[in-house]
């Protein structure tokens, strides 16, 4: 803090002015220095110039590519390609001579993701010329293993939304049925496994956007503990809560898939205490075929009875869950968690102020990899770029900026206090459990082939309202969830329609491999498909 640099360049632009024109900016009007200390600090603040300016024109520095893994046929999908919507780009990246658990297998990147020299759009119409210089880690290890990654998965507008008509790239419907919703923001991902064009998926997840699309479209996500594999490489909106998992048709495909993601790499801060090595990764496979013989199982209240809950679907998860007892679960019984209650407004502030100071360059406080070429495309916010925005985006840059300029300085800390708070409620439950339920959504996907062509904002909005209630809370706490399909339910409106119900298992920090037991037990005994709840009666499997 003590270095001082006065020297100065013949075109340094920093004089008096400018030195009050910066105390301006501190928030209060009025500020000014003693006047005999004025020519000192405008001295001091030039040498500081000096010295920014020299960072700025050195070259970056950018991990080097593994040359191994070359990119092949880099294209837009053509229409042929692409009858759903869902991919973003194609290209064939895989070592010549695969070996590894995944070889044979593709995998699909949610378009938030680096892969070099191929294109990253982040679900916007407005930087579809940022081609990243770099790998994300998880790249690197789905290759190492020997997996294939065939493409990038469309994903909603900068990660901002919930429901599937927010990406520059149009509207994408739910694989179950046409003119519904297929989630967000990892909406690409769940659509391509569900259709079985990839064999995996590589979502991001900050409230909910594995875990929606999963649930959505009747595969299985999973959102592992905060920082257990990691987001070097990512588009950042706001480092607590950013996370990156896998998405598969099935538990044992998401477990193989998270012991090759999962593990330190001594690059990314999130990887806090207790974060293995990747040589010290469980075998979550083999860990999850142990049977599940004592475990006690805790359903959340809170999660069945929120505002915009429909009953039928909270009820049919309820009666999904009792099902652990005939597996040979100890409990399935009721828990209270009133934080939960209050988590997704103590989400919204944090992702709101901190997703606005990362997205205008202001990311500071970690040592991971900043994506300095994502951020030179998307700055400056321009007239076109903001017009081009989903509401969500807008919304979301302007609260922020709102927020940092105009209110109790003190808002981001105590919000983060009382993150803490929950966690430590949630924690404090299980103790006493081994894993909480929930249902992922509190109510069916949207219908969206009635979106009006000059929607407002808010109308747009709703398409997603309360999505992610019942997510949020264990994305703003960091604790291990998953959403596993337990079968179908129709629209009240259309019994002719059959869309996918989530079930979340929530666990214990770094206790995927639990998740995982309890999620291929349910999944080995029941087929998901087959189990029924109608709205015009009873029916012979699923009735609750």
């Amino acid at each position: 803090m003590s270095h001082i640099s006065l020297h100065t360049s013949s075109d340094n632009p920093v004089n008096r002015a400018e030195l009050e024109k910066t105390l301006s900016s501190f928030g209060s009007e009025g500020l000014t220095l003693k006047p005999d200390d004025v020519e000192d600090y405008t001295r001091i603040l030039a040498g500081a110039h000096e010295v920014f300016q020299k960072i700025i024109n050195l070259p970056d520095y950018v991990p080097v590519v593994d040359k191994r893994f070359s990119r092949q046929n880099v294209h837009a999908p053509t229409p042929a390609e692409n009858e759903h919507n869902a991919w973003a780009w194609k290209v064939s990246v895989k070592d010549d001579s695969p070996s590894g658990p995944l070889k044979g297998l593709t995998v699909c990147l949610k378009d938030n993701i680096a892969l070099a020299d191929v294109p990253c759009s982040v679900g916007t119409s407005y930087i579809e010329d940022w081609v990243p210089n770099t790998d994300a880690t998880v790249v690197t290890r789905v290759l190492e293993a020997g997996g294939e990654i065939t493409g990038k998965a469309v994903c909603e507008n900068l990660s901002f939304f919930g429901a599937s008509i927010s990406s520059g790239t149009g509207r994408m419907d739910n694989v179950y049925a046409k003119g519904y919703s297929a989630g967000g923001s990892s909406s690409g991902c769940g659509v391509l496994v569900a259709r079985g064009d990839c064999d995996m998926a590589i979502g991001g997840d900050q409230g909910g956007s594995i875990r929606l699309p999963a649930a959505h479209n009747g595969i299985v996500g999973m959102k592992p503990t905060h920082g257990l594999v990691p987001y070097t490489g990512i588009c950042l909106l706001e480092r607590t809560i950013d996370t990156t998992g896998p998405m598969t048709k099935d538990v044992l495909s998401n477990a193989l898939l998270l012991k090759v993601l999962a593990g330190s790499d001594s690059v990314d801060d999130r990887q806090l205490a207790g974060c293995p090595s990747p040589s010290q990764v469980p075998d979550y496979p083999a860990l999850a075929k142990q049977p599940i013989k004592g475990l006690r199982i805790g359903i959340v209240a809170e999660s069945l009875d929120t505002d915009l809950t429909d009953k039928r679907y909270a009820n049919f998860v309820v009666d999904a869950a009792k099902r652990f007892l005939e597996l040979g679960a100890e409990v399935v019984e009721p828990v209270s968690i009133p934080g939960t209650v209050l988590a997704s407004d103590l989400w919204m502030v944090i992702a709101r102020l901190s997703s606005y100071q990362n997205l205008t360059g202001r990311a500071c406080g970690h040592r991971g990899l900043y994506l300095n070429d994502f951020t030179q495309k998307f700055l400056p916010i321009t007239q076109q770029k903001l017009d081009q925005m989903w509401p969500s985006a807008v919304a979301t840059l302007t609260n922020g900026a709102y927020a940092w300029e105009n209110l109790d300085p003190t808002l981001m800390g105590k919000t983060m206090n009382l993150a803490r708070k929950v966690r430590d409620e949630i924690d404090a439950v299980l103790g006493s459990y081994d894993l909480l339920i929930t249902p992922t959504m509190v109510k069916l996907p949207a219908r969206i082939n009635n979106v009006p062509e000059n929607a407002t904002p808010l109308q747009k909005m709703s398409y997603a309202a309360g999505v992610g209630l019942n997510t949020c809370p264990y994305s703003l706490t960091g604790h291990p969830a998953m959403s596993i399909p337990v079968g179908f339910l129709s629209p009240v409106d259309d019994p002719t329609v059959r869309l996918p119900v989530g079930m979340q298992i929530v666990g214990k920090f770094y206790d995927e491999a639990t998740i995982y037991r309890a999620a291929y037990t349910w999944e080995s005994s029941c087929d998901w498909k087959e189990r029924l709840y109608s709205v015009v009666g009873a029916m012979a499997v699923g009735q609750v």
